[in-house]
């Protein structure tokens, strides 16, 4: 490996960092959104739901249900049918013989079947209000997750932009100390790399801005975005049985229970009278008889028939009970997690705000004795760094705080 002087590193460096900046300038690319006094979070959630993908299922649910509805309050089970009958002895002994019959076949109700599927059409109808309520949730939390995304990345963005004015008034500090002679033409180098270095953070930074945004507004359908959305923390200890997903899970399981209460109704077909008319004709004979009759069908019941249909009934019901069951495990973890991560938050921003602030005070020292000379420019960058980087820490845990309180109240079920 070829070993290069100590000095041309500096000239190495800043031209790798060049490049990397002229390509990234290159190929600018903003996502813009705009700020409303006026939007709350409420507003937005409610502007972004139609945007999302699993609202679009509502109408087709709300059909499914009107269809319910129609069904058990109709006066037949299913549809009647017709009945048309001939027959004669035309083809075989042809002595005139003709029989004619016509009728209508009504399927009957049976017991308990009518009120089953008026309770099934009912829960669907409640169930779509709890299935609103939880996707609305669900799109909280994303926004939510959003919101702070954007609000975390544009702290990093400030932050690097301010590395960047610093560095870039440093070296023309050293610039001009350089043409005194105070300081080696090495040393203005390492100050243009500084520069060049800090550049491109803010160009990294500011890129992930744009990335943030754009999914927000890939989420939201939206391209503004509310001026303030901080949450104060839910008053809720625990999750509770009023949590939207645990209505909606609960909603499910009474649903399974009334279908399988209905497999168990519907053990044999719908019994069915069939109303006709007869007309008949003898065998050499050509006068007509015309008589009315009612024809009850009953039909059994069959354990090949009802078996697969109760077996498949009661794994639906067990299948939604195993659901909440892991719903309320998932909630519990999520619930524990977000108060947590508040507890730990509070107690690291604590410390992180001290060590900003002696971080704060050793740059102000340290920058004094840059400038009368009695510290040269690599121990002024060290002390510089850590105290960007402290200042990094501590405005991100500011943001993760606020962050963690939207959390916990997602975690609690809380709707704006």
């Amino acid at each position: 490996m070829m070993h290069l002087p100590r000095l041309l590193w500096p000239i190495l460096l800043l031209l790798t960092f060049h490049s990397v900046s002229v390509r990234a300038e290159e190929a600018p690319h903003e996502d813009l959104l705009t700020v409303d006094n006026r939007l709350t979070l409420k507003d937005l959630v409610e502007k972004a739901l139609p945007h999302y993908p699993t609202s679009q299922l509502f109408a087709a649910k709300r059909l499914e249900i009107e269809a319910r509805k129609t069904h058990a309050k109709s006066f037949l089970p299913h549809a009647p049918s017709v009945m048309l009958r001939n027959q004669n002895d035309k083809i075989l002994s042809n002595r005139g013989e003709m029989e004619w019959e016509v009728g209508i076949e009504l399927p009957i109700w049976l017991s308990g079947q009518r009120q089953a599927r008026e309770a099934i059409a009912a829960i669907s109808a409640q169930n779509l209000g709890n299935d609103t309520q939880n996707v609305r949730l669900q799109l909280t939390g994303l926004i939510r997750d959003a919101l702070w995304d954007i609000q975390l990345a544009q702290g990093l963005a400030e932050i690097a932009q301010a590395k960047l004015e610093s560095a870039s008034q440093l070296e023309r500090d050293v610039e001009m100390r350089v043409k005194l002679g105070d300081m080696a033409q090495k040393d203005l180098l390492v100050a243009q790399t500084e520069t060049l270095q800090a550049k491109t953070e803010k160009i990294n930074t500011e890129a992930e801005v744009q990335h943030a945004k754009f999914r927000y507004i890939n989420l939201t359908g939206l391209q503004v975005i509310p001026a303030e959305y901080s949450e104060t923390k839910s008053s809720k200890q625990d999750v509770e049985e009023s949590h939207p997903a645990l209505l909606d899970a609960q909603g499910k399981i009474a649903l399974r229970a009334e279908q399988r209460n209905l497999v168990k109704i519907e053990t044999r077909d719908n019994p069915k009278v069939l109303f006709g008319t007869r007309t008949t004709r003898g065998a050499f004979d050509n006068s007509y008889n015309d008589s009315l009759g009612v024809t009850l069908t009953i039909p059994l019941s069959s354990e090949t028939r009802n078996a697969p249909a109760r077996a498949e009934a009661e794994m639906q019901y067990v299948m939604q009970q195993v659901n909440l069951s892991q719903l309320k495990q998932l909630l519990a973890a999520a619930m524990h997690e977000a108060e947590h991560n508040l507890e730990v938050g509070k107690m690291q921003l604590e410390v992180l705000t001290k060590q900003h602030q002696i971080a704060q005070q050793s740059l102000a020292v340290t920058r004094k004795a840059f400038q009368v000379g009695e510290l040269d420019l690599s121990d002024y960058l060290r002390v510089q760094t850590q105290a960007f980087n402290a200042e990094r820490a501590f405005k991100n845990q500011q943001i993760q705080q606020l962050w963690n309180t939207a959390r916990y109240n997602q975690a609690v079920g809380d709707l704006p």
